[in-house]
């Protein structure tokens, strides 16, 4: 059996369709990313779905990247929680009102509660008496973790010396400051 020349080019076009299928990317107020199209339609009727499947055209920078005229360094976080679907930030991250707003943007509403969520749990933390002379309200040593067990038995905080605190239950991880 030979092979013509017809049927390598096709098969070269089509593995790059494939290839176009698969992965996809984006320039984001600048910022590069690439991703594939199975993160960017996770989340069913978002933005970035709609932009990825043809119901919004996207606009394109002059390489053919889709671009995005919105904050590209805050876009990491929004690019995270769609593969996760866990809210993952670093220990005292201040652009929480910023990230809000983009994924309020693109359309995330769980995103928005999460966020909701860790803005709520700052404004209680910020609210709360502080007391120095020891006690339940004393922060721990600059190089000590605090522990404590939820009331369901299921979830585990932790404090560092920031007064940050994580919390981890059998559903999601939350960071919260």
């Amino acid at each position: 059996m030979f092979v013509t020349h017809i049927e390598i080019n096709n098969c070269n076009i089509w593995r790059e369709m494939v290839m176009a299928d698969r992965v996809v990317k984006l320039n984001v107020g600048g910022v590069l990313y690439t991703t594939s199209k199975s993160t960017l339609t996770s989340v069913p009727q978002c933005y970035l779905c709609q932009l990825v499947t043809g119901a919004i055209r996207p606009l394109r920078d002059e390489r053919g990247t889709i671009f995005i005229d919105r904050d590209g360094h805050i876009f990491r976080y929004v690019l995270n929680y769609l593969r996760s679907k866990k809210l993952t930030l670093p220990q005292g991250y201040k652009e929480l009102a910023m990230l809000k707003e983009e994924a309020e943007y693109y359309d995330l509403c769980q995103l928005v509660f999460n966020v909701e969520k860790v803005l709520k749990s700052r404004r209680r933390n910020r609210n709360k008496p502080r007391n120095n002379k020891g006690g339940p309200n004393q922060r721990a040593p600059s190089n000590a973790l605090s522990r404590s067990l939820g009331s369901d038995m299921n979830s585990l905080a932790l404090c560092d010396e920031n007064g940050s605190v994580i919390f981890e239950d059998d559903s999601s991880d939350y960071f919260y400051d």
